[in-house]
């Protein structure tokens, strides 16, 4: 997924627009829960745009689950955690800006939506 996105002061969206990317993601479907009618997706930001992952899975028609902001900007109490947003940084790569060596963090927490359905793959 390819797009130009664009964060205006004082507004709480970032936003797509015609012209040039700048913002780049790929999107691999990893598994699915029919009965559900849900995907768990595998995102790879190649850029870094703000709401870059939430604009382009919602772009695309597929919202990540209690997203408070796509596809419509919704209130919610900031203390109810009961509905977290589905969206989880499973690793992160970057090269070491000091030293210049690769490095690689990984987490081991899982999506609460997902617990115990499907054992999520590497990365």
């Amino acid at each position: 997924m390819r797009s130009r996105i664009v964060k205006h002061r004082g507004v709480t969206r970032a936003e797509e627009e015609p012209g040039q990317p700048n913002a780049e993601s790929v999107v691999t479907l990893a598994a699915a829960d029919q009965a559900r009618g849900l995907g768990l997706y595998r995102l790879e930001p190649r850029t870094g745009k703000t709401h870059q992952l939430r604009l382009h899975m919602a772009s695309l028609g597929l919202p990540i689950l209690h997203d408070p902001f796509w596809p419509e900007l919704r209130a919610t109490d900031p203390d109810d955690h009961d509905r977290p947003l589905q969206l989880l940084a499973r690793s992160l790569e970057l090269t070491d800006p000091l030293s210049g060596r690769p490095r690689r963090f990984e987490s081991r927490r899982t999506l609460s939506e997902w617990a115990g359905l499907v054992r999520e793959s590497n990365g």
